[in-house]
């Protein structure tokens, strides 16, 4: 009678190599990032963020961040804003406030702007944009102009005002419109 005698590693071998010798789920890890990621849009809307919390001198593990240059010459650079209700108007770099309520003409002017530029304004959407127009300014300096309608119930506080030109150059004035 031959006797066959059974090897724990041998039940071991075979549990493993059912399993396929690895972990699944959340616990797994790869910090590699993508060797080919898919670049992106060039043309069209502005993408929601991706936000990337870091601390001072961290490094930014398995994210590709990728900043190109501008495709236009000269680039786009929003550099001073101001608001008026009447045909003149004045802006400068430090923005503009403005009431819930009104409505106003917001001016913009800097190099590489257009009136082809799409215009928005972050925060909620309690400030309407209309009558996109290019204008320029005493000294020569391209600009654009729009209508801006304030709700009467505008949440409170500093926007920032985007501008994407067609080519997928942005440009933003960080905090300029101020509404009170």
């Amino acid at each position: 009678m031959t006797r066959t005698l059974f090897c724990p590693v041998v039940l071991f071998t075979a549990i493993m190599i059912m399993s396929g010798c690895g972990t699944s789920g959340p616990a797994a890890s790869n910090n590699n990032p993508n060797p080919n990621p898919s670049p992106p849009p060039s043309t069209g809307g502005v993408n929601a963020p991706t936000v990337v919390n870091l601390a001072g001198g961290q490094a930014a593990s398995g994210i590709d961040i990728a900043v190109s240059l501008p495709a236009s010459s000269p680039p786009p650079n929003a550099q001073a804003l101001g608001a008026t209700t009447s045909s003149g108007g004045s802006a400068d770099n430090t923005g503009t406030i403005v009431s819930r309520g009104s409505t106003v003409t917001v001016l913009l002017f800097g190099p590489g702007l257009s009136s082809s530029m799409q215009v928005s304004i972050s925060g909620p959407s309690d400030i309407g944009i209309s009558q996109i127009r290019g204008v320029q300014s005493t000294t020569g300096i391209p600009g654009i102009a729009f209508q801006a309608a304030i709700a009467g119930n505008a949440a409170l506080g500093a926007r920032t005002v985007i501008l994407q030109a067609t080519n997928g150059d942005i440009t933003t004035f960080t905090g300029g419109l101020e509404v009170q």
